[in-house]
Parts: C-alpha cells; sequence; structure tokens
C-alpha cells in the first residue's frame, strides 16, 4: 500500500509538471481525481489499495503545491515538490479513519482495509475518531486517531501567573518556582554520538563523496539504531514537556507567556562570506540549546492543556521584559547580572528569570484589563499584547 501511493503520487507530480512544462497548462486536482477513478479500473494494483489512501495522497501533492505558489506570492525562495523515494514515504492516510479502521470489542485489534486484522498494543481507550494514520517509523508501525476531546474545566484557582522561558531553567514562573530544563540532548549526546560513530565506520564513499552501500545489512541495523536513539530521546523530552505542561495549567486561571519569534531566535550567525557573522560558535551553541528546550512545544503543549481545561492563554510582547523591573519599571540592561536582578533605579532584587516571569504577569494582566468583558469568568483565548 506504501509503494502504490508514494508512486500514485509521484505520477501525479510528474503529470503536474510535464502538462505545465510542454504545453504550458495546470492541471487540477479535480481533474487528477477523474483520472484516477479511470485508473482503477484499468490497474488492478491500484485498485487493490484503499481508496481513501490513494484519495488522500492526491490531497497531500494539493496542499504541497499550494504551499509553493503562497511562498512564490510572499517573495520567497520555496523548493519545487519533490519526488517521494522509498524512505520518504511513509504514511497512510484515512480521511474516514471510523469508516476504514475498525477496533474489536477489546480494542485489541484493528482491521485495516487491504491488510487484516493487526494485534494493537496501547494504553487508553481510542474514543470516536475522524481522521486517522498509519506511520511505519524506526522499524515499527504506529496508528495514529484524530478525536474530539470535550472541555473538562478544571477547578478555579483565582490566580495570574507569568511565564518565563529559558536555557537556564526551562521555565520560571511568577510564583517564583523554577522548572528544571533536563537537557535531554545534550544528556544522550555521547549515546547519539557512539551510535553515528558506528554508523560512519560501516559507510563506504565514492570520489564524489556518495554513499555506495546503503543496501548493506550491517549499515542498515546501524541506521536503524541511530534513529532509535534519537527517537528515544525526542519521546523522553516529549513525556517531560507533556508533565510540565499540565502542572502549570493546573496551578492558574490564566497563563501569561512571551510571544516569542522562534526562527529568528535560533537563526543562524555565519552571515554571508562577503559579510561574515561574529561570535558564530557562542550562537551556535545557544541556539542547539534553545532548539533541546523545545520552547514551540512547551508552548503548544501549554496551549492545548489549557484549551481543554477552559484556561486563559496570554501571549505578550516579550521586548525588554529581562530587563524592565517587576516592581519600579525601569529598563536597563545592567540591572541584570547573569542569573540575579538588581534594579539599578530601585534596588529590588529578584533572580533575573522570576523577575521576567513578574514583567509578564504584569503585561498579561494590562492586556486582559483593556478587554470588554474583562470582567467575565475566564475562558481559553489567545490575547495578543
Amino acid at each position: 500500500m506504501l509503494d502504490v501511493t508514494r508512486e500514485l503520487y509521484n505520477a501525479l507530480l510528474q503529470e503536474r509538471r510535464d502538462a505545465y512544462r510542454d504545453r504550458g497548462i495546470t492541471i487540477s486536482t479535480r481533474q487528477q481525481y477523474s483520472e484516477l477513478t479511470g485508473l482503477r479500473k484499468e490497474d488492478a494494483r491500484v485498485a487493490a489499495v484503499y481508496r481513501e489512501c490513494e484519495d488522500a495522497a492526491l490531497h497531500r501533492l494539493h496542499l504541497a503545491m499550494q504551499a509553493f505558489f503562497r511562498r512564490m506570492k510572499r517573495g520567497e525562495t520555496p523548493g519545487y515538490p519533490r519526488f517521494k523515494g522509498y524512505a520518504r514515504w511513509n504514511q497512510l492516510e484515512f480521511s474516514h479513519g471510523d469508516r476504514a479502521l475498525r477496533f474489536d470489542t477489546l480494542q485489541g485489534r484493528l482491521t485495516v482495509p487491504g491488510v487484516g486484522r493487526v494485534n494493537v498494543r496501547k494504553g487508553r481507550v481510542v474514543p470516536a475518531c475522524g481522521r486517522a494514520w498509519i506511520v511505519a517509523k524506526n522499524g515499527r508501525w504506529y496508528a495514529c486517531f484524530e478525536c474530539e476531546r470535550a472541555e473538562t474545566p478544571l477547578p478555579a484557582t483565582g490566580t495570574l501567573i507569568g511565564i518565563d522561558r529559558g536555557v537556564h531553567v526551562l521555565a520560571a514562573t511568577s510564583q517564583g518556582e523554577l522548572i528544571d530544563n533536563r537537557a535531554f540532548g545534550e544528556r544522550y549526546r555521547s549515546r547519539v554520538a557512539r551510535h553515528q560513530r558506528n554508523l560512519e565506520s560501516l559507510t563506504l564513499r565514492d570520489n564524489a563523496g556518495r554513499v555506495c552501500n546503503r543496501r548493506d545489512p550491517a549499515r542498515k541495523a546501524a541506521v536503524l539504531r541511530l534513529a532509535r536513539a534519537k527517537e528515544r530521546e525526542a519521546n523522553r523530552r516529549r513525556d517531560y514537556l507533556h508533565k510540565m505542561a499540565r502542572k502549570l495549567v493546573r496551578s492558574a486561571d490564566v497563563i501569561g507567556i512571551e510571544a516569542l519569534n522562534l526562527r529568528a531566535m535560533t537563526r543562524s550567525a555565519k552571515g554571508t562570506p562577503e559579510q561574515p557573522g561574529r561570535n558564530v560558535a557562542a550562537k551556535s551553541g545557544l541556539n542547539r540549546a534553545m532548539l533541546d528546550a523545545s520552547f514551540g512545544q512547551f508552548e503548544r503543549l501549554i496551549g492545548e492543556k489549557a484549551e481543554e481545561a477552559a484556561r486563559t492563554i496570554v501571549r505578550v510582547d516579550p521586548r525588554f521584559s529581562s530587563q524592565e523591573c517587576s516592581r519600579c519599571g525601569h529598563v536597563a540592561a545592567r540591572s541584570r547580572r547573569r542569573r540575579r536582578f538588581c534594579c539599578l533605579s530601585c534596588g529590588y532584587t529578584n533572580h533575573a528569570d522570576v523577575n521576567a516571569a513578574l514583567v509578564i504577569r504584569g503585561r498579561a494582566q494590562l492586556a486582559l484589563s483593556r478587554l470588554p468583558d474583562a470582567g467575565a469568568e475566564p475562558v481559553m483565548q489567545h490575547v495578543a499584547a
């Protein structure tokens, strides 16, 4: 099924490329949908695959083309959608998963169209679902279900907290709590590096530097060991972020958080040959630490859990939050001295990250006071200040 849908995606992409390059015409998704219907009548191999999976491959190409032209209109330099190789196609999508994939009574087996019954190892009971995916990852198969979860409000706490994210500590709250940054990438770096060295020792290259023994069983096993090591690292990081996000959502009715531009923050400092950057090694290490902390994933998990718990998320302007005094509002870069904050104006002293969290809390409170229904009961919303 993976082979058929991948070959179908590549054929549909080739048809669009050839039609525009040779005849100057654009083939629409509707036309290719009709062609796919005719192809299923002629080719038994294509007809043997569940139709929704093939429609999903066509929809995936449609989204890729839309993204390409959208970035072109913005003046960016996007790459044209690429053909998918064997290693770059590992997903089967079922647009109506509740209609295609069937669990037995105890949800111990899953019936997949065209495959049959497959034993399932899982934790929670899967509720009523919409879309579903079957994904092959590092030698294992995963079934993913998109479910609508009802809002379950948590008991009100009557508190508003600010959260400052950082590298030294993952997050500091305005209540003085410091959440440890486990730095899983740094912690498991030696293990991953060992697998990388093992893989490199089994890799043969030609004069052009291209790998020439991709099908070697020993090399394939080394690639799998490296992939699983990185997967375990990502799993531990995600598990920790889930727990910390849940803890923060339970602690307050309103959560103020910085609206960080992570793409700009983690941009490389190398520069160009004409204008080389400065402190490139230091900036590279800082970028690696910020990506290891996963600021974006942490914010997303807080937002998801807050929505389920009917909490309020307020995203505020992050500028000068680490240099502003939470007591008098004086802004000075020299007030922050490593991990300590000492205001040059009023002498207020606190942990630097806790002071920043207090500033964020004040900005979130100000943003809420400007809303027309500021006195209403807190509900899940996103406020940009």
